[in-house]
């Protein structure tokens, strides 16, 4: 009997490559650069970074089939897909709204093939967060935001 593995590995590379196809430097801000990452920037980081997070994963049995093979288990999960903007000065608005387009896009691509490729049964955005703040060192503003996809796959 062979027992299927569990998808977010597979989903977290989807979303890597997609993200990656599909994101777009800031046209307004050449100067800014853009990062996808598949979890933390390393060093040399542009002021748009996206990276694939966190993975939350549930299983729950669905149908006893066989002696727990193919099928038997659902699996429902959450990737966090974290998008960080900065922009040097003192334009909240402007650092906002990069942020907010840059979470759109993510969301978007995800809407445009639920089923991630044919990896999950059906995979949508569930929450974006976005929290706006100072600069630290007072240098610009800074815009985090936090994508939960939700998944639900059967192995």
């Amino acid at each position: 009997m062979t027992i299927p593995t569990m998808t977010p590995p597979l989903v977290r590379q989807y979303l890597y490559n997609t993200l990656t196809a599909q994101l777009t430097a800031d046209s307004n801000d050449p100067t800014s650069g853009l990062m996808v990452c598949y979890d933390q920037p390393g060093p040399g980081q542009p002021n748009d970074i996206v990276s694939i997070g966190k993975t939350h994963n549930r299983l729950e049995p669905h149908a006893l089939v066989g002696g727990g093979g193919a099928g038997w288990l659902t699996e429902r999960y959450t990737v966090t897909v974290t998008v960080d903007v900065f922009r040097g000065g003192d334009d909240p608005q402007y650092a906002y709204a990069r942020a907010s387009a840059l979470c759109d896009a993510v969301c978007a691509a995800v809407r445009a093939d639920p089923s991630l490729g044919g990896l999950v049964l059906v995979a949508h955005p569930s929450s974006v967060e976005l929290e706006p703040e100072l600069d630290p060192g007072h240098m610009g503003r800074r815009v985090t935001g936090e994508i939960e996809i939700e998944c639900l796959n059967r192995i």
